[in-house]
């Protein structure tokens, strides 16, 4: 019936409540051409955080010492794709895999090297083989996600990471609060975090194989999250 008018209905990525989008693309690009800020550069400063992305991959990537090539990478929730883009140009894998949920982000990520954009429900990797990528990594993602979905994830994340490969990830944490974190949260009426017990994580992940290589704090708006980087054995 709307195909005369130009409209064709399509299914979404997921419609879980739960997965929900949280930068518009069309708004954010928007807003970092008003500001002459590469896409990075305007998130990072809108996050109070400037230079936080290319801190992190810089973490990660000393923590994870490649001593061979990275050939396959997996993403969760690349949104912007500042991740991913500097990763690819630090490790020139030959496929990087993302998972996005939301579609709006979705041309820009498409636009990078070698990427794979893989049908996305917000819970699973379901189309990447078990043990198949050298490195699987989410940043500010688990943050806001209900701790169900992001135990999944992380047991998905396990799951497909080869032997001697990396599964990084960020996360709120006991470690992560402070009492200035905790007051600016609570003045804010802060309710879209999520937390997660540090101890538990490492235990859980330990028993799926990963060994936790070292961590490294990320500002968050507000505080900071934890990001913690494991080797499979």
């Amino acid at each position: 019936m709307l195909r005369p008018l130009g409209v064709q209905i399509v299914r979404g990525h997921s419609d879980d409540p739960a997965i929900q989008p949280f930068l518009s693309a069309r708004k954010t690009l928007a807003a970092s051409r008003r500001a002459g800020m590469s896409v990075e550069e305007y998130i990072d400063h809108y996050s109070a955080a400037p230079g936080a992305t290319m801190e992190t991959v810089d973490a990660l990537l000393r923590l994870a010492d490649f001593s061979e090539k990275v050939e396959r990478v997996c993403e969760i929730g690349a949104g912007s794709g500042r991740y991913a883009a500097r990763v690819i140009i630090s490790t020139y894998p030959d496929s990087y895999e993302i998972y996005e949920t939301a579609g709006d982000w979705l041309p820009r990520l498409r636009a990078l090297p070698n990427v794979v954009l893989q049908p996305a429900d917000g819970h699973t990797l379901s189309a990447t083989p078990a043990g198949s990528v050298d490195l699987v990594h989410a940043h500010k993602v688990f943050v806001y996600l209900p701790l169900v979905v992001t135990i999944g994830c992380l047991d998905e994340m396990a799951r497909v990471v080869r032997p001697g490969g990396v599964v990084a990830f960020d996360v709120v944490n006991e470690d992560c609060l402070d009492d200035e974190m905790t007051e600016n949260w609570v003045a804010s009426g802060a309710t879209l975090y999520s937390m997660i017990s540090r101890s538990w994580l490492l235990k859980r992940l330990a028993q799926r194989g990963l060994s936790l290589l070292g961590s490294h704090f990320v500002p968050l708006s507000g505080g900071r999250t934890e990001l913690l980087v494991f080797r499979r054995a």
